[in-house]
């Protein structure tokens, strides 16, 4: 190898750093958009071209070898510094129009922000928003999104975090599903892994003994279901008083909101396109408790 020639492959590295943080190549894959045979086939690479066994291929996971925690250490502070170097070029664009990207709940992406964006452009015309609709937790350290907002309370370190408002929540059915029997009422939720969620644990407490008709782990397809007549669904109430196909079946007591969070990397936010965005998020945000 000559003096000019790299070790290995950075980008063998990345792999590698993902495989040993997420503990399987499927994780990795599944972050980092590709297959698990290309994560394999990665950090083989990487131990070939650096001659040291990096990991222990398991049936669903990997281990670590002594060589790969070491590496892994060392990587993960060169990792955190190159993600910091993401983040300071993201906030200060050169020339070019600002884009922000927001990381959001699917259900605020299509029916709070989306509808909102009109009026946002007139503003500020020079900030391109960029809407990740996800139920999935975004990682700003790794630049996924420059802001995140979801049900869950960050509480990693460099983040910059607070309450923004609550997404209430009602219970809704076809006119006239109510005027079933009580006991002949079916309900519509979330698929069984999303059981410990704390609206569809009301839900279960709710419902009782009687039976689900769906479940299915999206709101829309959801509201749809009810919307049919299938049965009762609980919903966002910026989904279920929109639609006028539902009506909403009032309840005490009445089903809990859940509370919103937004968080910013402390780096990020120094940027003014980024506080823009965040100004605007608040706004809107601010009323959902009456929605």
């Amino acid at each position: 190898m000559s003096k000019n020639e790299n070790l290995f492959d950075w980008q063998d590295l990345h792999f590698f750093l993902a495989t040993a943080r997420l503990g399987s190549f499927t994780a990795a894959a599944a972050e980092m958009g590709v297959d698990h045979a290309t994560v394999g086939r990665r950090v083989a690479r990487l131990e070939l071209s650096i001659g040291r066994k990096l990991v222990v291929r398991l049936p669903r996971s990997t281990q670590l070898t002594k060589d790969g925690q070491d590496l892994a250490k060392v990587g993960q502070a060169m990792e955190g510094q190159a993600n910091a170097i993401v983040r300071h070029l993201q906030c200060h664009p050169h020339g070019v129009p600002a884009t922000v990207t927001v990381s959001a709940l699917p259900i605020l992406s299509a029916f709070l922000i989306a509808p909102s964006l009109p009026d946002f452009a007139k503003t500020h015309p020079e900030i391109q928003m960029v809407l990740s609709a996800t139920s999935a937790v975004a990682s700003l350290e790794r630049a996924e999104a420059d802001i995140a907002i979801g049900f869950v309370r960050p509480t990693l370190p460099g983040r910059v975090v607070r309450q923004i408002g609550e997404l209430s929540l009602g219970l809704y059915a076809r006119d006239g599903y109510i005027d079933e029997q009580l006991d002949r009422w079916m309900f519509i939720g979330f698929e069984s892994s999303l059981d410990d969620i704390p609206q569809q644990r009301w839900l279960a407490e709710f419902a009782a003994d009687r039976p689900f008709a769906l479940r299915t782990n999206d709101v829309v397809t959801q509201a749809q279901g009810a919307r049919s007549g299938l049965g009762i669904a609980l919903l966002p109430r910026l989904l279920g008083d929109a639609d006028s196909g539902l009506v909403n079946l009032k309840t005490l007591p009445e089903p809990p909101a859940r509370k919103l969070w937004m968080s910013v990397h402390g780096d990020v936010r120094q940027s003014a396109a980024v506080r823009a965005v965040m100004t605007h998020l608040i706004e809107i945000c601010a009323d959902l408790s009456g929605k």
